[in-house]
């Protein structure tokens, strides 16, 4: 069964802590340290918020039902699979496959037992009324204490009796002194760990604090199952008088260099004060080298790469007082030092103890790799031979890296920045997605470059890394020596010709993409939405391609030709980022910005000139008012081009985005002020002017917002633009 114990109010800070410097306990990006045994040390984050809290309390039930699967193995002599013990102890399932009548007995108290014991929202009053009267349960679990044979289930037993007596108030101390014999026993068994779990927790809340602290923190340690309980019901020392209670209940400065240890575990301890406290009590306590690592490991967010926290640990402090520290073994001291040398760019003394610690750890894979990220962190330029250098280096360790892929990954984020001091944009290109590469990325002269790139002999180790990582993502196809674009590659290819309005080159690729159906139909120009209205269309890409291909053969011919201009003038609309088709130029279309400036403006630009064209030898005054329209659209759409906000990207700061001021507002009249104030809108004026009597304009005036909000600049709250 999973031992579930009442966890206490957590998460109160300790009223008796110094002050602690500044410090952010942000996700760790990488992480370069190997893992230790102790509880807590492997959590990278704070032990206080609640996604570690809930980590931890996962991972304890899916070890502790591990174990407790292993020893009911163990105790029914391996005649059954941990499966159907699973199903005998947890599911309660095939119980008949169970011979053993005290076993059975044993998980029928269980079932019996467990709902007095866990706390569920939904039960019923009925299924309450209907639970076994608790006291009975509790009087069979003593009971079988005394009377059955075996020692194992006596446990067991004592453990169920203790866990209903502390969670319905039934003297549960008691209970405990009367069978706490029981554990005298040599048996190693994790139903020991849960007893005195339940034992702490039953001083606590008998008015005990400090007792309950004390017995609570027997469990800190490596070798017990439910160990972080007893820094979650530390916060319970509140007090400068219990705290001194709690260091007289001490057995020897082992147990009181635990307690220290365990204080610095809060944020907002004194880290440096604590550790010196340790020190004065054992300078080699293993608590000292616990508590220092988990301030090393907690440093590891140096080198994060997009962190928003201001990074302010006070190394100095540290390397001060480390300085002054002489133990035994000096190892973790050393490893500290050498690591907050490194942060503070003190590189000769960061490679002065870093050689040391090689010489007496020649085999210590985490100093060497410490070595490795000081040798990458001196680095200022890359060249062949450097890459040919680091290639070597970082294989030898990620051979043997076994908590993440730390080294690999940071590898190249050094690279890209190398590459990106010395201007090369494609190798720091590749180093940037050297673990996944986005179709998104390309635009036609990366994608070719890519390619080119693939095909070529390399004149490195780390290039040939390059083209072995982007082997496996399968973007290329090897055919007769040459690499040739996969089906994503070559439906990008696609997208990226058509927004090139390569329209025949697109045609010509012959991509699978191209029996695809074009939801909206890209020579429509409707008044609502991005003309997303109406009929879905059931034209194919390659339709499409097909039919703007032929209008723009006829433009050739005629120039003038009205509605050539006009079609030809939509569909360029609309694959531009305002209009209804521009799921045929990009893989993925963001809601509110785009990248392809120049592209975006040279078809709105054509979009405005066949408009005009149209306009200029059109006859019919209906179509004249709808043309009138489009180009009031493109207008809009020009604006919003031209005083986009250019930003660079979050994870890529040589990628830029632009980011539309006019994107999704409400309220945001001042935008068409501007808009007006910088000289547009003369299309919506001369909609007015010369075709407000028309049947078009009076439908545009119902259903149109941002004409709306034009004319009437002064409402406090327009609606959404729609183009």
């Amino acid at each position: 069964m999973i031992f579930r114990i009442l966890i206490l109010a957590l998460f109160i800070k300790v009223s008796l802590l110094a002050c602690a410097d500044g410090w952010d306990y942000n996700q760790k990006e990488f992480i370069f340290l190997e893992n230790r045994n102790m509880p807590f040390s492997n959590v990278s984050e704070e032990v206080n918020s609640a996604n570690v809290y809930n980590t931890i309390v996962w991972a304890y039930e899916e070890k502790n039902k591990e174990e407790n699967l292993k020893e009911w193995k163990k105790e029914l002599k391996d005649v059954y699979s941990l499966e159907e013990i699973e199903d005998f102890v947890y599911k309660r399932e095939n119980l008949q496959n169970l011979k053993d009548k005290d076993i059975l007995d044993y998980i029928n108290l269980v079932k019996r037992q467990e709902k007095h014991v866990t706390y569920n929202y939904y039960m019923s009053d009925v299924e309450k009324r209907a639970l076994v009267d608790y006291k009975k349960l509790l009087d069979e679990a003593l009971n079988k204490i005394d009377t059955v044979n075996s020692s194992w289930l006596k446990l067991r037993y004592f453990y169920l009796a203790l866990r209903l007596a502390h969670y319905k108030k039934q003297e549960p101390l008691k209970i405990y002194e009367k069978y706490k014999y029981l554990l005298d026993s040599n048996d190693k068994t994790i139903v020991k760990d849960w007893i005195l779990g339940l034992y702490a927790g039953a001083l606590v809340k008998s008015g005990k604090v400090v007792e309950g602290v004390y017995e609570f923190s027997k469990l800190f340690s490596e070798d017990k199952i439910n160990s972080h309980l007893s820094y979650y019901n530390f916060f319970h020392i509140k007090t400068n008088e219990q705290w001194n209670e709690l260091l007289n209940l001490a057995k020897s400065n082992e147990e009181k260099t635990k307690f220290y240890a365990l204080r610095a575990l809060n944020e907002n301890s004194n880290v440096i004060e604590e550790l010196q406290n340790i020190y004065t009590l054992d300078k080699n306590s293993k608590w000292f080298d616990f508590t220092l690592y988990r301030e090393l490991l907690n440093t590891q967010h140096f080198f994060n790469q997009h962190s928003e926290y201001e990074r302010n640990f006070p190394y100095k402090k540290y390397i001060e007082f480390l300085n002054t520290i002489k133990k035994d073994d000096m190892y973790l001291v050393n490893l500290s030092l050498a690591y907050f040398n490194l942060y503070e760019k003190n590189f000769d003394e960061s490679t002065k103890i870093t050689n040391e610690l090689l010489k007496t750890y020649p085999n210590s894979h985490e100093v060497q790799t410490l070595a490795y990220i000081l040798y990458l962190e001196k680095l200022n330029s890359v060249d062949i031979k450097t890459e040919n250098d680091i290639y070597e280096k970082m294989s030898k360790l990620t051979k043997n890296e076994t908590n993440s892929t730390s080294i690999h990954d940071y590898t190249f984020v050094v690279l890209e920045k190398l590459y990106l001091k010395q201007n090369d944009k494609f190798n720091a290109f590749l180093a940037n997605h050297i673990n996944y590469l986005d179709d998104a990325v390309f635009d036609l002269a990366l994608l070719e470059k890519f390619r080119i790139f693939m095909e070529n002999p390399k004149d490195s180790k780390i290039k040939e890394h390059f083209a072995s990582k982007y082997s496996e993502q399968k973007l290329l196809n090897k055919e007769n020596d040459k690499f040739v674009l996969s089906k994503n590659l070559l439906n990008t290819k696609t997208k990226l010709l058509i927004n090139n309005l390569k329209f025949k080159e697109a045609l010509e690729l012959n991509a699978s993409i191209l029996n695809e159906k074009v939801q909206f139909n890209p020579f429509n120009g409707l008044i609502r939405g991005n003309n997303r209205s109406g009929k879905q269309d059931t034209m194919s890409i390659k339709e499409f391609l097909e039919k703007v291909i032929v209008i723009q053969n006829e433009l050739e011919k005629n120039p003038k030709s009205v509605m050539d201009n006009y079609l030809y003038a939509n569909a360029l609309y609309n694959l531009s980022y305002f209009g209804n088709s521009n799921i045929l130029t990009t893989v993925y279309r963001s809601v509110f910005s785009f990248s392809d400036y120049d592209l975006q403006k040279e078809k709105i630009d054509l979009s405005i000139k066949h408009f005009t064209t149209a306009l200029e030898e059109a006859k019919e005054k209906e179509f004249k008012a709808k043309i009138t329209y489009m180009l009031a659209k493109s207008e809009l759409a020009s604006y919003d081009i031209n005083y986009a906000s250019k930003t660079a990207d979050y994870y890529n700061k040589d990628f830029y985005r632009y980011d539309l001021e006019r994107f999704w507002y409400y309220g945001n009249e001042k935008v068409y002020n501007e808009y007006i104030k910088n000289n547009y809108g003369k299309y919506f004026d001369k909609l007015k002017d010369e075709f407000s009597d028309t049947n078009y304009y009076n439908e545009l005036i119902r259903e149109c917002a941002n004409l709306r909000i034009y004319q009437k600049q002064d409402i406090k709250k327009p609606k959404p633009a729609i183009y």
